[in-house]
């Protein structure tokens, strides 16, 4: 934890103004004063981990939720996901931006997709795709 709260503290150096979000595992982790602003406007619990260090939290599952809810709020923050040791930042990049295109796909409505509106996903998607190096 206390490499997590160096890069937290590093982080806040170069622009207080918004919330670091570190995943970690299958959890989100929220720390010090960040923590506190999460718990006043969305009433997660707070973990004491030490004196010097306190978190809030949620499970990766709910991210979208919560990216959602700190949107609907104007709360300013940036979810800091750290790369596998094996892995480069264009691979690690290229396969986030395929989970959400395979995500996008698999939580398609196709009883209630319009043919204009499934031409412009695929339109979306290939897009994406092109991009993807």
């Amino acid at each position: 934890m206390s490499k997590l709260l160096k890069q937290y503290e590093s982080l806040k150096k170069i622009d207080p103004s918004y919330i670091y979000i570190f995943r970690v595992g299958i959890f989100y982790n929220i720390l010090n004063e960040d923590a506190k602003i999460i718990n006043e406007k969305l009433n997660l619990k707070i973990t004491n981990l030490s004196p010097e260090i306190f978190k809030c939290g949620f499970p990766v599952s709910t991210l979208d939720k919560y990216k959602k809810i700190l949107n609907e709020k104007g709360i300013k923050y940036k979810i800091i996901d750290n790369l596998p040791n094996n892995m480069n930042t264009a691979d690690y990049m290229n396969n986030v931006e395929i989970k959400h295109i395979i995500s996008k796909i698999k939580n398609l409505d196709m009883n209630n997709t319009t043919f204009q509106q499934a031409f412009n996903i695929l339109l979306d998607i290939q897009n994406k795709l092109k991009n993807i190096q």
